[in-house]
């Protein structure tokens, strides 16, 4: 793996002179055009850095959802973001060549100085935050911030940029409509004004369908007339589907889920990454917007390694990576056995993923292990019986008279210390890991999960 020392140094130096120790302090107290001139600084520093690798594994290079990037939607709750990331971090650690996230800081960058705004001093600070929390992957290069931004000629703007462009608005235009009648038929959305919170929209429904199965919008500035006469009805007031429709007011819901897999499908047609999603209805959606390009489930792929083999993520992050680098060999071995394993299921369903690591994954990683059993047993069971033998020769030898009662200085002086120290060799190789595990083609799990 490739150290990106120079990456982490100018982000490290950028971020403690904008911040000058105290980084909630800066990012609420600096102008706005130093706020941009930080998150420009930022964006460029990584377009500099993670240019998208050349001839890259399309089966373990991806781009991840504004979720798993940590970003707002459709939680932007810090613990919820935060948590989001960890499942990233499984996936990254454990599978991916590299996983590019969405970038918060050219978000803030391409919008411009005139839209800092506390939506941006937010993501400003987050973006920091979560930088300093994914730190150890950016310095191996196995977390990259995506491009969204890319720059071509005239001619190939014409050619390639705006067709994809008209493409994927043509797609959202028809999602668009599709989930709007799937979120119709599973959701209810409520007016409402919170002490404290103001006016706010409350979209509630099933779990899969609505993370944490409620929603809600906090509605800033001034209101539209529809909402503002229902400040003088009973709340919580629920819009009828025709209100909802003719207000778009699912557009709330649905507009990030479609701006989100746009990005996606930019990054993936330009830089040949694969999508992952953390959400199965959004990979379906993602499969149908790109037929190309291959899809994975980070929440599926973590949640059969919990099941299967939840000793893996007992293991501190520091040591998987330098397990990673150290076994860099098993580790594609591995990898390219699971990923047979995965590949004949197109969606990465969780049911599906838990039940080949219950049927193929689980049992080899026991087999290893009764394997070594195996071998520390009859080694050791040969070296008691060496042992054994040895001392009672020595024994008889002594009793009848046949040996002298300094033997053991006579064996040393004709080398014979050898044979001690050869069975202190066979009993020490009993207490290392024997060969018989790297015969396994996922010796590096088995390792991992040690």
């Amino acid at each position: 793996m490739t150290d990106y020392n120079e990456f982490i140094e100018e982000c490290d130096l950028a971020i403690s002179l904008f911040c000058d120790g105290d980084v909630v302090q800066a990012v609420s107290e600096r102008s706005a055009e130093e706020l941009y001139e930080f998150a420009q600084t930022m964006a460029l520093i990584a377009r500099y850095h993670f240019v998208p690798s050349v001839g890259a594994n399309r089966n373990f290079s991806f781009v991840a959802n504004s979720s798993l990037s940590g970003g707002p939607h459709p939680c932007s709750y810090p613990d919820c973001r935060i948590t989001k990331l960890e499942g990233l971090l499984s996936f990254a650690v454990l599978y991916a060549d590299e996983v590019y996230i969405q970038n918060p800081f050219e978000e803030v960058y391409l919008a411009g100085a005139s839209k800092i705004g506390d939506y941006a001093r937010g993501e400003i600070l987050t973006g920091i935050l979560k930088y300093q929390f994914l730190r150890p992957l950016f310095e191996k290069g196995i977390i990259r911030y995506a491009q969204n931004e890319v720059r071509l000629c005239e001619h190939h703007s014409q050619t390639l940029a705006q067709p994809l462009l008209d493409e994927i608005d043509r797609k959202q235009e028809l999602l668009f409509k599709l989930l709007e009648d799937f979120y119709l038929e599973r959701c209810r959305v409520y007016f409402d004004v919170g002490e404290g919170a103001g006016p706010y929209l409350h979209v509630m429904g099933p779990t899969d369908v609505v993370d944490h199965g409620s929603v809600y919008f906090h509605l800033k500035g001034m209101l539209p007339e529809f909402l503002e006469n229902l400040l003088n009805k009973k709340l919580p007031y629920e819009f009828s589907k025709r209100e909802v429709v003719s207000e778009g007011l699912l557009s709330f819901i649905i507009s990030p889920i479609l701006e989100d897999l746009g990005r996606q499908e930019w990054h993936s047609t330009f830089f040949k990454t694969s999508y992952l999603c953390d959400n199965p209805m959004q990979m379906q959606i993602a499969s149908k917007m790109n037929a190309s390009a291959k899809t994975a489930n980070s929440q599926a792929f973590n949640t059969a390694f919990h099941h299967a083999i939840p000793s893996v993520f007992s293991k501190d992050l520091d040591y998987l990576l330098r397990l990673r680098e150290r076994e860099n060999e098993a580790f594609s071995v591995y990898r390219s056995s699971l990923y047979s394993m995965l590949n004949d299921s197109r969606n990465w369903e969780v049911a599906e993923i838990s039940e080949a690591f219950r049927d193929q994954v689980l049992p080899e990683i026991n087999q290893i292990n009764k394997r070594i059993a195996d071998w520390k047993y009859k080694t050791r069971d040969a070296l008691k019986e060496k042992v054994i033998f040895g001392s009672g020769t020595v024994a008889v030898g002594l009793y009848s008279g046949v040996l002298p009662h300094n033997i053991g200085e006579i064996i040393a002086a004709l080398g014979g210390a050898s044979a001690l120290v050869g069975a202190a060799m066979d009993f020490n190789r009993t207490l290392k890991k024997p060969l018989v595990a790297r015969e396994s083609d996922l010796y590096f799990l088995w390792q991992a999960s040690q």
